[in-house]
């Protein structure tokens, strides 16, 4: 039994001692950062790391948890005021993916199906059920996005800090004291809804549900507890754990044209992405940097993470990031139907 654990217990000290050391160097977001690069690297060498199973759950859990707390009242009424534009940017992203896949379909020299679900921003694990549904290669989609993902991870959160950027207004959470029967309560009933939601399937069952739990909680009013800073922090390492280690020595035998045709649209998808997000901080008068990072291809977690320790619009953020991960899982196959008509449609005009 103790020796079956081995590898876990091996796999959570190295991410541990990633997070503190990035913590020491300065890097932004050093809990979720520093085990995907060690634990990452540690895959793709062969070591075989592995994450205990339900670590991510569970770190999604206490994130989720947290992330609601900053909607108090006044702030969700706010955010209702920028409704037009949390769709707008949505429905472009998928669009933005589109012409990402033409790019790495050139490339790459994969089907137009498999780039499609390869390039539309969202969650990796959702993206690669839809392709698989819609007759795409699985391993091309799942190898895309966690390159994606990782990308916008390691280059957004270091790019914002060094850009000195600060949100126009700091949001607080709505609880400041950690109050342990409050605290049990807003737990259970998060585990509760995300079983009930992983069981129908709705996708990031495991933060959407905590997210709407806290959510519902402070904006009714109820006295709510605070989650201590170092359980957010275990609950980063843990995310940081299970996303490195996904990653497999065949990263290093993938064909190079299908790598780099990944790495070239992440990169172009990140680009165009902060470019619209920049046009909508023009347009809604709000921080640039947290339109950055309300419009950027990462992940939910990461990118709410990013955006609560760097004090950059924390609701504003999950508002985007929530939606667009909504939408995209709901519209992106329509989508793709919509584009397939459309290519038919002028081929036999011609």
């Amino acid at each position: 039994m103790l020796y079956a654990l081995k590898p876990y217990v091996i796999t959570l000290i190295l991410s541990a001692a990633a997070g503190i050391l990035f913590k020491l160097l300065g890097i932004p977001l050093p809990w979720m950062i520093g085990p995907i690069f060690a634990v990452g690297c540690a895959g793709v060498r062969g070591s075989g790391p592995k994450a205990l199973p339900g670590s991510r759950q569970a770190g999604q859990l206490i994130v989720g948890c947290s992330l609601g707390l900053y909607f108090t009242s006044e702030v969700s009424r706010q955010m209702l005021d920028f409704g037009a534009y949390i769709l707008l940017s949505s429905f472009v992203s998928i669009l933005i993916g589109a012409v990402a896949a033409l790019l790495f379909r050139r490339i790459s020299g994969a089907a137009s199906i498999s780039a499609f679900f390869a390039c539309v921003p969202g969650g990796a694990a959702e993206m690669a059920i839809l392709a698989e549904r819609a007759g795409a290669r699985f391993d091309t989609v799942v190898l895309s996005h966690s390159i994606r993902i990782l990308l916008v991870v390691l280059t957004v959160p270091v790019a914002v800090t060094l850009s000195g950027a600060s949100g126009r207004v700091v949001f607080e959470p709505a609880a400041s004291a950690f109050i342990l029967p409050r605290f049990a309560e807003m737990l259970a009933l998060a585990a509760v809804m995300s079983l009930a939601f992983a069981r129908f399937r709705i996708p990031n069952a495991w933060l959407l549900a905590p997210l709407i739990v806290s959510l519902a909680l402070t904006v009714s009013g109820r006295s709510v507890s605070s989650i201590p800073p170092f359980l957010v922090n275990i609950a980063q390492v843990l995310i940081g754990c299970s996303l490195g280690a996904t990653f497999r020595p065949n990263l290093r035998t993938e064909s190079r044209r299908l790598i780099a045709a990944t790495v070239l649209a992440a990169a172009f998808t990140l680009v165009v992405c902060a470019l619209f997000g920049l046009a909508l901080a023009w347009m809604m008068k709000e921080s640039p940097a947290a339109l950055i990072l309300a419009t950027s291809p990462g992940g939910l977690s990461e990118m709410c993470i990013t955006a609560k320790i760097l004090k950059l619009g924390v609701p504003l953020v999950t508002s985007f990031q929530v939606a667009r991960l909504v939408i995209v899982v709901i519209f992106s196959l329509p989508a793709w139907r919509c584009f397939v008509w459309l290519k038919r449609a002028r081929f036999e005009k011609r």
